[in-house]
Order: C-alpha cells, then structure tokens, then sequence
C-alpha cells in the first residue's frame, strides 16, 4: 500500500546488482522479496546475479519508461538505434541485439506481469503502478517460457487489493511536460478485487528544428485494468487488459558530415549539406515525419493451490502496430525518405506445476508461443539537384526540390514463429549447507518468412536511366544492374530459387547445473553453469541484390551461449552500520553470436563466434537511519572473433568489441534523511568507453561519461509529498546511439541523449 511506508523507503540493495527499496531503522534493513526462481524470495537467497527495483524505487528514481532502468543496473545497457520511444536495442552483459527490424526479438526476454513480450517496437512503454522490476543475468530458460540467452528483464504490476487504496502523481517539468500516473484498487464484491491504473505523459520537443516543427517530444498514455476472481479457497483467476499510444513527431538525429562519396568536398555528405552550428540540440529536418506505436493485449492466469503443489496457467494476446517516417538525411533535403510500418500478433500458453517434497524443490512446465509479423517497408534515395540536371540537360540548379528519384524500394513481407516448448528444474538439499540446482528445457520451433522488394518507379526516374541501363551512365561505380526487371529481392515462394531458404526448423536441448552454498544466514556462494538458445532468423530490412546480397544470405544460424559463473552474497554489521557485499564472476562462450553489420543500405545479422568475461560488484552501507550509500559497478571484457561484412569484395573484421559493451560501468546512490519528513538524493551513472557498431569504428565510438541527478523529496502529511528533482545535472551531452552512413550517404546519424531536465511532482496516496 502507498502510504506513510512508502515516504520512509531508504533502502537501496543492489545484490549481483540490485537495486531495493524498504525501511531503515538503526541496523534493521528490510528485504525485496522476488520471484526470480517462480517462487517467493529474499533477493539475497536466490543464486542468480538478479537486479530488483522496488515499485517505490521506481518512482523515487524519476523512471518515466522501460529504458530508464539501465541507469542504476551495472551491465545493462539500452540504446535507441532508430530514436527514443521506439525499438531498443537491450544489452546485458555485452550480450544483445542492435538489429531495429521490427521481426526480430532481441536475446535479453522482456516480460510484463509474466508474458513474454515479442515485438521490438512495444518495448519502450511507461513505467507506472508496478510492484517490482526483476533483471535476471545469463540464459534463462529452465524456468521461464521463451529462450532467453543472455538474461531477462520482467516488470510486474501492482495488484488489486482486498483493501480500498490508491494515489496520483502529478509531475510540471522543463519543456512544458505534464506527466500524470495514478491508480484505484480495492473490492468489487466478496471475493473480487479490481484495480485501474492510468499514465500520461507529455512534453514539448527538446530538438529545434530551425525550419520546421521541433522533435524529440513526447505525446503518450497508458492504461491497466486488472480483475481478480477468488474461485476457492485455492483457485483464483487474475485478468489483465492494457493498452497504450505514443504518437508524436519521428525524433531526430544530428547530422556528422563525413565526407561526399562523390571525393568532390570532404565537409559536406551527398547532398551537399553540413550541420554546422555546434549545437547537438538543433536541425534544419524538411520532413517531420511521425512516429505512432499502439500496443494492446489481455491475459488470464490462473492460479490452483494444493497441498504442496502449485498450478499457474497464462494465456495471453499481444498486438503492437507502428508507423515510423524518419528524416534520413538530416538536412533541408528531400534525400532518403524512409517509413517503417508493421503489425504484430502474438499468442503465448504457459503452464506451471511446481511443488515441495521433503529436501526436493521441483517445477516442470510447458510453453507455446505463435507470432506474426507483417511488416511494409518503403524508401527514396534522391539525386541531388546537379546530377538531375546532368541527366535532364536542365541548367544547373538548387538542392532540394530539382532532385529526382535515384532508387526506391517497396518491401513487403510477413514472418510467422511456432514454437513449443517444455521445461523444468530441481533443486535438492544435498546437506544442511549445499543445495544443488538442475535444470533442463527442450524447444521446437519454426520459422517462415515471405520477403520481396520491388522497385516503385516510373519511366523519368534515374532508377530506371542509372540502374536498368547496361554499363554505368551515371558514373558512380554502380555498373550494369539486372535490366529488365523492377525487383531488387525475391525471398517468397513464388520464387523457385528460394526453395527451403525461407523456412527455420530447429530443435534445440539445453540446461542448467548449479550448486549452492551457504554455510551461515549472512552468506550464499554458488556456481553455475548454464547455455542459452536462441533460434535462427530472417533479415527483414531493405535488402538489394545489386549490394552483393545472395538468396542465401537472407537467413541467420541460431545462437549458443554457455555460461559459467561463481557468486558470493554476503551481509555483515559493523558499528553503526550493516554492509552487504556481493560478487559474481562470469565467462561466456558464446557460439554463432548474431551481430548485425550493413552492406549499403541493405543489413544483415551475421553470426560469429565470441567470448565474454565478466565481474559485477556491489557495496550496499547503511549507516543507522540516516544515511544509506549504495555502488554498483560491471566490469567486461569481450571479444568478436571476426565480423563479415557484405559488398564488393567483402571485408572481414576481427578481434572486435560488442555493441553496447563498456568495458566498466559505475553507478551509485546516496540517500540523506535529514529529518523525518525530508529525503535528500544523489544518483550518478558513468559509462567507460564504447561502440555503436560491431566493426568498432572511430565514428561509433562514444567516449566515457558521468551522469549526474538529484532530487528532495519532503512529507508534508502522511498522505502528501511534495520533490523536485533535476536530471542531467551537469548537463552532460552524450550520445546514446549512432549510424555511420559515410559509405552510401557521406554523413554520420547520431542521437544525444536529453539535456538537463528539472522539474517538481505532488503526490497524494490513500
């Protein structure tokens, strides 16, 4: 319940890291209790490196969305490869996918209230009304539906209560934003509970455009009604409806000129244009463009109680739609035009029996999973206006409006997944102290995908006077492209050169063995072994044969991560404090790693092998009731073995880093109550040194850096609370993705992550 406990959270554990929230008194620390082994825990119990956020913590830290967890969770790192507010690109441990095709699913699994969540473009949404957020490192699925080879991140709800309760928060901050959430929750009749839970969130855009509207702004809400049927005794049935919108202007990009591939000026791209005021915050975008995510679903779970069994059943449908136009170029130039359309289905069945006997902790379940991705893809490469002039015989005239069509694609396609799975784990005390952990899954899975790209052009286009002509009127090196023909990839049945290429079967048995012990109530130490699996796939992009494209470079191989790990959980007092210190040491080996690279403009995911080795560090001091530090850090060494990417010839990479992958991080907590009613808060995060693209070039590299925020929060009655807060506080610009264009575009696309944000937030709770 939100109330007067909630105001005295001071507690932060961070455990392999974690993050935790609960009331200090002198030398007491009250524990998150979390269900990462589908069980209820003491986070310091479970023998997996989990991170865990408090719903309370949640708020207290200013997180508006899924993303913002990464901040105080060493080892996660999220990037946004097509802009804020759509597909994230997750890494945890180094291990992830920075792949933004919407028919894709990443390797770290992201649940909400236990149901897998598929689609790319829905895993950026609000963050409201939650009991807890669970982050759990390394391959897991011996307990959890879907695969999951490097980790995964589960956000569970607040539930409905047998007793009335609720509270709204209202946040006035920088850039004109309103953001509201709130929830009701309580009894409907005997024996049913409800709870309706609300977010929006809006603000203005933080990117000027100096020739149009501005970007990067938010326009979003979020809806949850939860209801709740106490059948028996011990059978209950839990339904779940939600729902939510972001519809705003595409966000933008700064533009890096690189170079003009044509060699005539180095200062300028393609088109002749720079971005040249210095200021990461600013642009001259001719295309708005939009960026409009819809995501629906429902799901039943059900609960049987027994002696010393439990039965869980969840049924779920997930829907997620998009439309993303996005200005490519960056500049008063209608140059590359793209839009990203998709609509994507989901159904999952999850069934769960799980019990107790003797020394003997067992559960074994059946998993299903169906999705389909249908997916629209269209995109405009211009001339600028002095080669349409060439080809015209036209005078010499202006960018912009002169240029004509250079090559458009038109792709269409549809992707559809079945896959089954079963699972289980046991865990048997061995002795008083030693407990060992084993675990085994086997998963079946079928992959198809229907893909084509036709050209759209008419007679006066250069696609058909650059591409189509024999030879190379152009002059840019494209050479004698398939005459006759408008279609640039055919990867469907109707051609009979795919044959089986565009079908994925694959079976799969993996596992899990660990041992633990714990020899006093103050300490845990186990080791793990464990691979994770994650089927093969289909690159779904704009993809061009005339870029040394292949039929059979269409599909990617599955990908293998074993993994090894040795941990310790420890709690001691000291005078006037406790300290908890926890480690986890990890290698992964990581087999057919999939790593995105391009050729043009077409992408692709490869795959390669790859090592991982690891240490994540905690230290958790609490000294009496007033103060509390918290330090998290991830230390990461890895290693591509070789990267291909495709052209004319082909170019091979190797020894490099993985994407999103420093190799430390750092973050840290410092809580002050100065008095009963008032909370001072200092949080930082620091990033070391990394990529935004496996082949690790100079233009994908971002450089180290250190965020700073603060807040104060102060009681003015046990139902009331007013904080201001101020994140960003040394207004540090640094980039949270970028796209290296230089070798079809001459340019550099890059995103920065928003400027100081300050604003203040009433909340009341009953």
């Amino acid at each position: 319940m939100l109330k007067k406990n909630r105001r005295k959270s001071l507690a932060v554990l961070v455990a392999s890291i974690s993050v935790v929230s609960g009331e200090i008194s002198a030398n007491t620390w009250e524990e998150i209790i979390v269900t990462a082994q589908k069980r209820e825990q003491n986070l310091q119990d479970v023998s997996v490196a989990v991170t865990a956020f408090s719903g309370d913590m949640v708020r207290d830290m200013n997180f508006i969305n899924s993303v913002d967890i990464a901040a105080q969770t060493p080892g996660l790192n999220i990037g946004t490869p097509v802009g804020e507010g759509n597909n994230p690109s997750i890494t945890l441990r180094g291990v992830g996918l920075n792949d933004f095709n919407d028919n894709n699913e990443g390797p770290i699994a992201v649940y909400r209230d236990g149901v897998y969540q598929s689609a790319m473009p829905g895993l950026t949404f609000q963050l409201f009304d939650l009991e807890r957020v669970e982050v759990l490192r390394g391959p897991q699925g011996t307990l959890y539906g879907r695969n999951a080879t490097g980790g995964l991140i589960h956000f569970i709800s607040a539930k409905p209560t047998v007793d009335l309760e609720g509270y709204a928060d209202v946040t006035l901050a920088q850039y004109n934003q309103v953001k509201t959430e709130g929830a009701i929750s309580g009894p409907v009749t005997d024996g049913i509970q409800a709870r309706l839970s609300l977010a929006t969130n809006n603000h203005d855009g933080y990117v000027d455009n100096r020739i149009g509207a501005d970007s990067n702004e938010a326009n979003s809400y979020a809806a949850r009604f939860q209801i709740n049927f106490d059948i028996s005794n011990n059978l209950s049935a839990l339904v779940n409806v939600h729902a939510g919108e972001s519809d705003t202007n595409a966000p933008q990009y700064q533009h890096q000129a690189t170079g003009d591939v044509t060699g005539t000026d180095p200062t300028v791209d393609f088109y002749g244009y720079r971005d040249n005021d210095g200021d990461n915050f600013s642009g001259a975008y001719n295309r708005e463009g939009v960026l409009n995510i819809e995501t629906s679903g429902a799901s039943v779970t059900a609960k049987w109680l027994g002696e010393s069994m439990e039965l869980v059943s969840i049924t779920a449908i997930e829907q997620v739609e998009k439309l993303h136009q996005e200005d490519t170029d960056m500049g008063p130039v209608t140059g590359i035009v793209p839009q990203f359309a998709s609509d994507i289905d989901q159904f999952s069945q999850e069934l769960r029996l799980s019990g107790t006997a003797d020394k003997l902790q067992w559960l074994v379940g059946y998993y299903y999973f169906d999705n389909e991705v249908v997916g629209a893809l269209d995109l405009t490469a211009n001339f600028p206006g002095p080669v349409v002039d060439v080809l015209t015989g036209s005078p010499a005239g202006a960018f912009g409006p002169s240029s004509v069509r250079f090559f458009s694609y038109d792709v269409d396609y549809t992707q559809d997944t079945q896959s089954s799975s079963v699972f289980s784990q046991l865990e048997y005390q061995l002795l008083d102290a030693f407990t060992l952990n084993i675990g085994l899954r086997y998963t079946e899975e079928e992959r198809s995908m229907n893909y084509q790209n036709r050209a759209d052009s008419s007679p006066a286009d250069v696609v058909n006077s650059c591409l189509i002509m024999p030879g190379d009127p152009c002059g840019f090196g494209l050479g004698p492209a398939f005459p006759g023909t408008n279609t640039f990839l055919d990867f469907s049945d109707a051609n009979p050169l795919v044959g089986d290429l565009n079908t994925i079967n694959t079976d799969n048995v993996s596992g899990k063995i660990g041992l633990d012990y714990k020899p006093n109530d103050d300490m845990l130490v186990f080791v793990n072994f464990a691979n994770g699996f994650k089927s093969g796939g289909f690159n779904g992009g704009f993809l061009d044969f005339t870029d040394g494209v292949q039929l059979s470079d269409v599909p990617f191989d599955e990908e293998i991560l074993n993994s090894y790990e040795l941990g310790v959980k420890t709690r001691f007092e000291l005078p006037g404090g406790v300290i908890r210190f926890n480690a986890t040491a990890f290698y992964y080996d990581y087999n057919d790693y999939q790593a995105l690279t391009f050729a043009n403009v077409s992408q692709f995911i490869s795959n390669s092998d790859a090592e991982v080795t690891g240490l994540d560090l905690e230290l958790a001091w609490l000294f009496g009731d007033k103060l509390e530090v918290s330090l998290g850090a991830s230390l990461l060494d890895t290693e591509v073995d070789s990267v291909v990417t495709r052209g004319t010839p082909p170019t091979v990479t190797s020894g490099t880093k993985m994407v999103l992958a420093p190799d430390y991080s750092l973050n840290g907590i410092v809580r002050y109550r100065a008095t009963d009613a008032l909370l001072v808060q200092v949080d930082f995060s620091h990033q070391g040194e990394h990529f935004f693209d496996i082949t690790n070039s100079d233009l994908s590299k971002e450089n180290a850096y250190t965020v700073l925020n603060a807040s104060v929060g102060y009681d003015l009655t046990d139902q009331w609370r007013i904080s201001t807060f101020v994140k960003n506080l040394t207004n540090e610009e640094y980039r949270v993705y970028t796209f290296d264009f230089s070798g079809p575009a001459g340019f550099n696309q890059q995103f920065f992550a928003p400027p100081r944000w300050a604003g203040a937030s009433v909340n009341y709770s009953f």
